[in-house]
This record gives C-alpha cells, sequence and structure tokens, in this order.
C-alpha cells in the first residue's frame, strides 16, 4: 500500500510532536470520508491543542489547509481533515470512551516509520 506525501508529513509532525499510541488505517476501501484515518493520544488538553496547532501550522507552510477543524481551543478532542487524511488527536480518556479503534481497526494498518 502506497502512502502519500500528506500522509507522510502528518505523521512525522505528530510524532514530531510527542505523539503518543499513533495509529493510522487505510479506510478507503471501506469508506468515502477519507483515504486515511490518523489517531493520535495527547497527554493533556493544552497538548492536544499544541499539536493540532503544530500539524495545521507545518501542513500550512507546505501550502495544505484542512478542510475542516472541529474542537480546537478548549478541548480534548480535535479533528482535522485534510481531506484524504482525517486526523484525530485525543486525550487518553476520550480516546478510551470513544474507542475509533473498534471501528476502523479491521480496515488495513499502515506501518508508522517514524516512531
Amino acid at each position: 500500500m502506497t502512502r502519500t506525501a500528506l500522509l507522510d508529513s502528518i505523521l512525522k509532525e505528530m510524532i514530531d510532536r510527542k505523539t503518543e499510541n499513533v495509529v493510522c488505517y487505510h479506510i478507503a476501501p471501506k469508506s468515502s470520508i477519507a483515504d486515511y484515518m490518523v489517531i493520535g493520544t495527547a497527554t493533556s488538553e493544552p497538548h492536544v491543542n499544541a499539536i493540532a496547532e503544530y500539524v495545521l501550522e507545518k501542513m500550512k507552510e507546505n501550502g495544505t489547509r484542512p478542510f475542516a477543524v472541529e474542537g480546537q481551543g478548549r478541548s480534548r478532542w480535535i479533528c482535522l481533515d485534510f481531506g484524504e487524511v482525517m486526523v484525530h488527536l485525543m486525550c487518553r480518556d476520550e480516546r478510551q470512551y470513544y474507542n475509533l479503534e473498534s471501528i476502523w481497526g479491521g480496515c488495513d494498518k499502515v506501518e508508522i516509520p517514524y516512531e
């Protein structure tokens, strides 16, 4: 499975900002909302927001803007929609409670080379 440059860049920026437990699923065969779903855990609300700000800033520098951003500001879960890549940044409790892996876990997992 071939990864895109956008996905690689997003994954690298998330790892650079100490995002924990990053997983990526190739969801295109099962969903039309995106090609890839990335889920990562932050240690706190400020960490969630810092990761999101950093990823958005780095993508903007590369000429990529998100289609939508949900939860930015004071939030423990932020979703960044880059079209082909959907990113969910969550605190531990939210990640355990909503368990997005139970929805997308049946999809092919993408290896993350930066960890």
